[in-house]
């Protein structure tokens, strides 16, 4: 059979200098009282970016130094020089010469990537004055990625309750332009975003996710989503199949970047020893290391939901893509708690990334009510997609990144964990047979 490699460039808005080149796996604010155990773990831990948000001028400059030997890429921060957080810091005069001094310093550096501008500026002086460092950088040093990321739908001011929040979204995306679109959202919280027994279904991470997928791709401009990955609230139980769940739920909306909040406190201590999710987090990122390359290589078209978000969160209607528009997927609800999203590349190949995100409920006990399950928990699901018609299936492996052979068939099943998903191209029968890899060209 063939094997076909086929060129991925490197993507970026086009209003911007700056070029994405691999999938980003990130952390913000990689602190500790050991920077230089901090660094070590959350390069073993498969992060390829670490983040200096809100870092102190001492913390900077030795993860400044500690990256670039360690190995791993850096977007840097200087709270006493520039940039800023929410309201904080605008006050500041943050002149042309002071950036240049920034990005001289920065330069002999090859793993200080970037600089993070501004953690969710919200009104409009901020913006203005994020936009405006944000320029000045790329003048200065036009292979820095300038980042700003925007505030979620949960703020005080601009909410989907109120109706302000794709306004302020829209206008951030508009006066900013920034290089990559970036948002976060963290929903485990007890009382409020997040219950055991609806889990995600009426969460408006959903919503959020919809709105930035829509001015992503109206601007042409990459996205990036910061997901939770430690107990913020005292939620009474947090696991990795929570953290797991969010990241491919970003990853159906078609990011290119996965931004953790926080390593601090699951993945590392606050020593910079290794915490209790450091395993998961490794596991995890190897799979998206290999799955990387090719979710660079594509374009989302379409996520499709089981219908307990339409029930739950009707709010999400609008941005809500309707199954029958798809070319491969038959015209029939999903299972409960699966969702989907539908990709292509460049030469019209077509891939589907199927989630489970019933975290811990009945669809993983195989529909037996816990009461009845005589403790026996099923961890793993078969789920069934219905296509169209039969199709030639492969499946993207998350242990290499390679295509298997494929098989044909009426639907695809595979069994998922829950939170877990897996990629699959789908193709007609009419073509030939082949599998395909991608390699950038620059």
């Amino acid at each position: 059979m063939e094997h076909r490699i086929l060129p991925r460039y490197p993507i970026g808005n086009p209003r911007r200098i700056w070029r994405q080149d691999n999938f980003v796996l990130s952390t913000f604010s990689a602190r500790g009282r050991n920077m230089r155990s901090v660094i070590e773990n959350c390069a073993d831990a498969g992060f390829n970016l670490l983040e200096m948000g809100w870092a102190s001028h001492e913390q900077a400059e030795e993860a400044l130094r500690l990256c670039e030997e360690i190995g791993i890429d850096l977007l840097y921060q200087d709270f006493s020089v520039f940039g800023g957080m929410q309201e904080r810091n605008l006050g500041r005069t943050v002149t042309r010469e002071t950036v240049r001094q920034v990005a001289d310093h920065l330069r002999p550096y090859r793993h200080a990537v970037g600089v993070y501008v501004w953690d969710e500026p919200y009104v409009e002086d901020q913006c203005i004055e994020a936009r405006r460092q944000m320029d000045l950088f790329q003048r200065e040093n036009p292979a820095l990625l300038p980042f700003t990321v925007a505030i979620p739908s949960y703020n005080m001011l601009y909410r989907w309750d109120n109706g302000q929040f794709e306004d302020y979204l829209r206008w951030y995306v508009k006066d900013i332009d920034p290089p990559v679109l970036s948002l976060d959202y963290y929903p485990i919280v007890p009382g409020w975003l997040y219950n055991d027994e609806d889990q995600l279904d009426a969460c408006l991470m959903w919503c959020d996710l919809g709105l930035m997928r829509k001015l992503g791709r109206e601007a042409g401009i990459p996205l990036w989503f910061y997901y939770q990955g430690v107990n913020l609230h005292n939620y009474p139980h947090f696991e990795f199949p929570m953290v797991e769940c969010m990241m491919n739920a970003a990853v159906l909306y078609g990011v290119k970047g996965l931004q953790q909040f926080t390593a601090v406190g699951n993945v590392i201590d606050e020593n910079g020893d290794k915490g209790p999710f450091f395993e998961e987090t490794k596991a995890v990122h190897a799979k998206f290391r290999k799955l990387g390359n090719t979710l660079m290589a594509l374009e989302n078209r379409y996520v499709f939901h089981s219908g307990e978000i339409a029930e739950k969160c009707p709010l999400y209607t609008p941005f809500s893509d309707n199954i029958a528009d798809s070319a491969v997927l038959a015209d029939v609800p999903l299972e409960p708690r699966v969702s989907l999203g539908e990709f292509t590349d460049a030469y019209g190949n077509t891939y589907l990334y199927v989630l489970n995100r019933d975290i811990d409920g009945p669809y993983n006990r195989g529909g037996v009510p816990e009461s009845e399950a005589e403790g026996a928990v099923t961890a793993v699901r078969t789920v069934t997609i219905p296509l169209r018609e039969k199709f030639r299936i492969y499946q993207v492996r998350s242990d290499n990144g390679r295509q298997t052979d494929p098989w044909e068939d009426h639907a695809i099943r595979v069994p998922l964990a829950p939170g877990c998903a897996d990629l699959f191209r789908v193709q007609n029968l009419a073509e030939p047979a082949f599998t395909l890899e991608y390699r950038i060209e620059k």
